[in-house]
């Protein structure tokens, strides 16, 4: 009897240290996948190794502080569930209208590079290549787009637009540079339509934001804890819509694609916020609507979409996003 329960004690640890040592290789190969944090990027907080990138601590403090939900593995069985993580409506829509639109949001690889990420995210979600785009490939794309519309003498924006998205990019550069990627812009405002806004996502197209890069955060915060100061211009991506508890489309829910932070919901009322911030602190900032545009296929036709887009990306005015990070909550106080 003795021998039998020793083997059973040698059996059930050694079943113990082959799982602890199958763990440990688990969390070493995880750790190999994780991108170090941006050298220009000294302030990045935790890494999540479940998405191999670093994350600023606007977004965890963010869901707390708001009660909005977290984008999180489901919790273990016999523990509490998870809050449930809203429904995007637009999802079935945008892919009748041809978006291909990747899981992972593209960070960007410098200060001022917001813009550049936001435009590969697109690149990406536009492709009609069979194999998608990795970010690296659709990146290129944007930048040999980028640099065509900056020296072709017969694009026609030349006279009405520098491009250069190595320091951030103005809303007329946008359009420039999504018109040259087949991307329509079909509406843009210095403010945020509701109606409009989800609308559109419910019709599949996506959107752009302009907004103030500290203006989600004061909207998280005690009125003493905010800092004074403005942001920066940053780009955001738009690709979803959630609706809210009233038939108010000023209660629907949006899920932005920050190339700082991630994806996470935001209230209709605090991209309102922030774009109305933008406006007052650096006389720019709004929502343009884009969809694929599948008639410019040649270079002429969307050399010609690049100067229509020019006509709708005005009312955001002329400032530059190119802000790299939020605020974060500790540096606040």
């Amino acid at each position: 009897m003795a021998f039998n329960i020793g083997s059973r004690i040698d059996s059930v640890m050694a079943r113990i240290r082959q799982a602890q040592e199958q763990a440990r290789a688990e969390m070493a190969a995880a750790a190999q996948s994780v991108k170090e944090p941006l050298l220009d990027a000294p302030d990045a907080k935790p890494l999540n190794a479940a998405e191999g990138r670093y994350l600023d601590s606007f977004q965890e403090e963010r869901a707390k502080k708001m009660g909005m939900p977290e984008l999180a593995a489901p919790p273990p069985a016999g523990t509490a569930p998870a809050t449930a993580v809203p429904v995007n409506e637009a999802t079935e829509a945008q892919k009748d209208k041809g978006w291909k639109a990747p899981q992972t949001t593209v960070a960007q690889t410098s200060k001022k590079g917001c813009a550049e990420a936001t435009l590969t995210y697109l690149e990406q979600s536009s492709s009609d290549d069979e194999v998608p785009l990795s970010q690296q490939e659709a990146r290129e794309k944007v930048r040999n787009k980028a640099d065509t519309l900056a020296t072709s003498e017969t694009a026609g924006v030349k006279d009405r637009v520098e491009v250069n998205l190595d320091d951030g990019a103005t809303p007329d550069e946008m359009g420039a540079v999504l018109g040259s990627m087949g991307i329509k812009v079909t509406d843009g405002s210095a403010e945020v339509d509701t109606d409009a806004l989800s609308g559109a996502l419910k019709n599949g197209q996506m959107a752009l934001a302009l907004v103030d890069s500290n203006a989600l955060l004061n909207t998280t915060l005690a009125p003493g804890e905010q800092p004074k100061e403005g942001g920066e211009l940053h780009w955001l991506t738009i690709d979803g819509v959630n609706p809210g508890k009233t038939d108010s489309t000023d209660d629907d829910l949006y899920r932005v694609r920050d190339s700082v932070n991630g994806a996470y919901w935001v209230k209709a009322s605090d991209l309102k916020k922030s774009v109305a911030e933008a406006q007052e602190q650096h006389g720019s900032g709004g929502v343009m609507t884009v969809q694929k545009d599948g008639t410019a296929k040649t270079t002429e036709q969307r050399e010609a979409l690049a100067r229509e887009n020019l006509e709708h990306t005005g009312p955001l005015g002329k400032g530059n996003g190119g802000a790299s990070r939020r605020l974060s909550v500790g540096e606040s106080s």
